[in-house]
């Protein structure tokens, strides 16, 4: 029994500590003796309602500590106590950092939490005025850092920064209870619900003067009063997308609290949004106000228990057409359709402003009223409405035109009376080369049609009746120019002069201005001038088989001056001046390679040999070899001209679409392969080959080597070998591949011609083989199955090209 009654006292004990630790806690303004006080036992809800006692008389965390220490709380445990407080982002630190602090939204989460509720588009975009709250950068949000209005009404749940500066210093930020007073250390509670900043100023120096702070009575502090967070109202809006209960910011105005609602809905008045307070009316709003000149006299602030109704419209139109902003308005009474079109912005450039089509509604169906300009300013639309607004025609109702020879060919206003020479005047007359014996009027009939009318230009500018006639709206005058009239002549030269071609006639052109316009003769002219004219006749005889007439003349030394230079040219004369005969440039071909003086040589005459040449050139170097010279022979203009024009007749004979022909028939040069050793044994011989301007002799280096490619086993180089025949070289390259096509090889020797294996009955003929040659083995051509293969063709085409080279080559011969 005994041991229970002590377990039942410590129990008690420990009961009574706590309460204790708990009472202190809660306590810590007020307790004197906070000794026993350990941090670690107050608990999460004591230390909330301690925070709140922090909060509202304004004390800071450093000022707590300070006061905990003073009543007996060890420093250890004050720290801790501190540390507690610290971690704790939402209590509020006084002194000069609350002054600093910006003014918030005491239910900012609210409102924001509307806001987020508005839907994005719930009206009708056509509803003018709907973009205020479809538009997704707009919005309507108050601006808390404005400064306090002066005629803010202080109430519960505002905070308000009291700072008194001077010889007394005190800094707090008081909330207002629900009674609405603040509490002030020292001072007590004073009552500020209902005040003005101003009025709650002067009270707040007056309460505090009269108790702990003496010094604002005589001037030696001051007082300072700022509103740092201000409360929230209710608002009840009703008609809106979003209606209901709104607790919004007590600075929100009208605005703000539509936008947060969404805006009318969707048969919700614009014009009649009517504010309630006390049961009362207070004001009437129209947004189109706000719309269409910015003017936010209806935008009111809000106070609590406020009540914004918007009404249903009465009566809606819709503008179509030809408006800057087309679309639905609402529409008031006693509003004509002139001042609804003012809301749209007006008519656009290209509207038809002498009337509109109004779509109206009846009882039973629809009817069209067509509403003059003279009627826009008393007709008063009926709801329901749709006015369209027309474009205007796509014509001109007094358009004339004017073109051709005069010097203002344009448009022109066609004005009462104007005739054909009154238009001409005001096109600023005819040109020097107009045609006044004939013009045309292309005149528009009732039924679209065109037609045209003759006149005399002369004398309609004479003041002819007849022909000075009376334009029409749509009229086209056209006046045609002589030049235009007249067939354009020309006459060509060619021959010996620096610039041939055709060349327009004129009246009068004599042979020496047209000299004198094609550059005048070249130093290869002769006298003799021949031109062909032109044969006009009424008939041709059957036995008459002249084409045209030749005239001939001479001019000396290109004198120009002499009278013969003076024959009058006709339309289409074609004048040759003659080449001396023999005139000839100097021309010179090129010897290169292993030669002592190699270079350019000048021929001397045309039928100067290979042999001549090489005399003048001199002796070869030690390393020439004369055995496989050759000549590259560039191709004149007419040799190109016929090599293409061989090529295509093959193209076509042999049907080739690879254009393997003319990739090798159309080179820039021939190669000629000379026996040069034979010629200069033998000047004139048949070795010694006539030389042609530009060809180039190139005498090649000797080379001790034999290539050996195609179908053997390994393309590779040999040291020639004298005596030594083909097989020995095959050999040597390890002998045929599978595919070797042994009765085609060729070989292709260092001057670029071409020997072949051939056979006759059992006897098989292989070419010789020399320094620098070539032996190839073709490929064996293999049938497919089926068709014909893509090396097939390319082998044909091969073949093909080989033999239209020989046909071109024999052709040049």
């Amino acid at each position: 029994m005994r041991n229970q009654r002590f377990f039942k006292g410590l129990i008690l004990l420990l009961f009574v500590l706590i309460a204790t630790q708990s009472i202190q806690a809660q306590d810590l303004l007020k307790g004197t003796n906070l000794s026993l006080l350990k941090a670690d036992a107050i608990s999460p809800t004591d230390l909330a309602k301690l925070k709140a006692q922090l909060t509202s008389s304004g004390m800071s965390i450093d000022q707590a500590e300070q006061m905990a220490i003073s009543k007996g709380m060890p420093a250890a445990e004050a720290a801790k106590l501190k540390q507690k407080l610290g971690n704790n982002t939402s209590v509020l630190t006084g002194g000069a950092e609350k002054q600093m602090a910006v003014r918030e939204n005491s239910n900012a989460e609210s409102i924001d939490n509307a806001k987020d509720m508005r839907p994005g588009v719930a009206i009708n975009p056509l509803i003018f005025g709907s973009e205020l709250y479809t538009a997704a950068a707009l919005s309507f949000e108050p601006n808390l850092k404005l400064a306090t209005p002066v005629n803010y009404i202080l109430g519960p749940d505002d905070q308000i920064q009291i700072s008194v500066y001077g010889v007394q210093e005190y800094n707090g930020n008081l909330a207002i209870s629900p009674e609405g007073s603040v509490t002030i250390p020292s001072v007590g509670e004073v009552k500020l619900a209902g005040l003005s900043i101003e009025a709650a100023t002067q009270k707040l120096k007056t309460v505090m003067g009269n108790t702990a702070y003496s010094y604002l009575k005589s001037g030696g502090a001051k007082i300072a009063v700022t509103l740092s967070k201000i409360r929230t109202i209710n608002i009840v809006i009703i008609g809106s997308v979003k209606q209901g209960n709104f607790k919004v910011s007590s600075f929100s105005s009208v605005f703000n609290a539509l936008y947060i609602a969404g805006g009318p809905s969707a048969f919700g008045s614009f014009r009649e949004i009517e504010l309630i307070r006390n049961n009362k009316l207070v004001q009437k709003i129209d947004l189109y106000k706000f719309l269409l000149n910015g003017d936010q006299a209806d935008n009111v602030g809000l106070k609590d228990n406020d009540v914004i109704r918007i009404p249903t419209y009465q009566s809606r139109i819709e503008l179509q057409g030809q408006v800057k902003r087309p679309g639905i308005f609402e529409v008031l009474p006693g509003e004509s359709i002139s001042k609804i079109i003012s809301y749209a912005s007006g008519f656009t450039d290209t509207a038809y402003k002498a009337s509109l089509k109004v779509f109206q509604r009846n009882e039973k169906e629809r009817q069209v009223l067509d509403l003059l300009a003279t009627q826009f300013e008393s007709y008063q639309p009926k709801t329901g409405d749709v006015v369209v607004a027309s474009k205007i025609l796509n014509r001109f109702q007094n358009r004339v035109t004017i073109g051709g020879a005069i010097f203002r060919p344009d448009v022109y206003a066609l004005s009462p009376n104007l005739r054909i020479a009154d238009l001409i005047r005001r096109a600023d007359g005819l040109k020097e080369d107009a045609f006044t014996g004939r013009a045309q009027i292309i005149r528009l009939q009732e039924d679209l049609t065109r037609s045209i009318l003759s006149f005399d230009v002369k004398k309609a500018l004479a003041g002819d009746a007849a022909n000075n006639l009376l334009l029409q709206r749509e009229d086209e005058i056209l006046i045609s120019s002589v030049l235009d009239l007249r067939e354009t002549f020309t006459v060509s030269i060619q021959g010996e002069v620096r610039k041939p071609g055709s060349f327009d006639y004129v009246e009068k052109l004599t042979l020496k201005d047209l000299i004198l316009q094609a550059g005048g003769f070249t130093d290869a002219a002769f006298k003799n001038i021949e031109i062909a004219r032109l044969l006009k006749r009424d008939s041709v005889a059957a036995t008459d088989n002249r084409t045209g007439i030749i005239i001939r003349t001479e001019i000396n030394g290109g004198d120009l001056n002499s009278s013969n230079a003076n024959i009058v040219l006709q339309p289409y004369d074609l004048i040759t001046v003659r080449k001396i005969a023999g005139y000839q440039i100097p021309e010179s071909v090129t010897v290169s390679g292993q030669v002592q003086f190699p270079g350019s040589y000048a021929l001397s005459n045309r039928k100067q040999r290979v042999s001549d040449v090489m005399h003048t050139v001199g002796s070869f170097t030690q390393e020439a070899y004369l055995q496989e010279a050759y000549i590259k022979r560039y191709e004149s203009d007419v040799d190109k001209e016929r090599t293409e024009r061989t090529v295509k007749n093959l193209q076509k004979k042999f049907k080739d679409s690879t254009g393997t022909l003319t990739t090798d028939n159309t080179t820039a040069f021939q190669i000629i392969p000379i026996n040069l050793e034979a010629a200069l044994k033998n000047p004139g011989g048949l070795a010694d080959l006539i030389l042609k301007a530009k060809d180039e002799i190139i005498v090649p280096k000797y080379n001790a080597i034999v290539r050996v490619s195609g179908e053997v086993l390994v393309a590779t180089q040999i040291t020639y070998q004298e005596n030594q025949s083909l097989k020995y070289y095959i050999n040597e390259a390890g002998g045929y591949g599978y595919d070797a096509w042994k009765g085609k090889i060729y070989v292709v020797y260092a001057n670029g011609k071409v020997s072949g294996t051939s056979k006759f009955l059992f006897f098989k003929h292989s070419p010789t083989i020399k320094p620098g040659s070539e032996v190839i083995v073709p490929k064996k051509i293999t049938k497919a199955s089926k068709g014909t293969s893509a090396g097939e063709v390319m082998g044909m085409a091969s073949v093909m090209a080989s033999l239209a080279g020989v046909i071109i080559a024999i052709l040049k011969l």
